[in-house]
C-alpha cells in the first residue's frame, strides 16, 4: 500500500476497510471517518512527554497546510501529541519527518503500551 499511496495511485477510499480500521492503527494512523472522511489522526510516541522546540515547529508545519479547522495539534492527558487532519497521501512524509527527528507514531494506537510519563 505505502508505495501506491505515495505515488498517488491509491486513495484512502480504495484501501480495504480492515486496513483502515485496524492495520493503519499499528502505524499510528486513525481514520476520522465520521467527522473528517479521508483525514487521519496520527498519534505520536512522546516518551515522558518531553519534546524540543524543533519538534513543536515540525508538528505545526505538518498540519498547517490543512487549515485551522482540520490541521490541529492536540496535547493529550498522557503528555502525548496527536496530529489531526492529515490526508493519507501525506502521512508518509510526516512519518519520514518524525523519524528524521528521532520520533515515531508506530504502535501508538490499538493494544499497545501507552506513553510512559514520570
Amino acid at each position: 500500500y505505502a508505495a501506491a499511496i505515495r505515488a498517488g495511485s491509491l486513495t484512502w477510499e480504495e484501501v480495504e476497510k480492515a486496513d483502515l480500521d485496524t492495520r493503519l492503527k499499528w502505524v499510528g494512523l486513525l481514520h476520522r471517518g465520521k467527522r473528517t472522511p479521508g483525514r487521519f489522526m496520527m498519534r505520536l510516541r512522546t516518551p515522558n512527554g518531553i519534546i524540543s522546540s524543533e519538534l513543536m515547529r515540525f508538528y505545526a508545519d505538518s498540519v498547517e497546510p490543512y487549515g485551522p479547522d482540520l490541521g490541529v495539534v492536540d496535547i493529550t492527558t498522557r503528555q502525548n501529541f496527536q496530529l489531526r487532519g492529515i490526508p493519507l497521501e501525506d502521512a508518509g512524509d510526516v512519518t519520514d519527518g518524525l523519524h528524521a527527528r528521532n520520533q515515531t507514531a508506530f504502535q501508538s494506537a490499538l493494544d499497545n503500551v501507552r506513553n510512559l510519563v514520570g
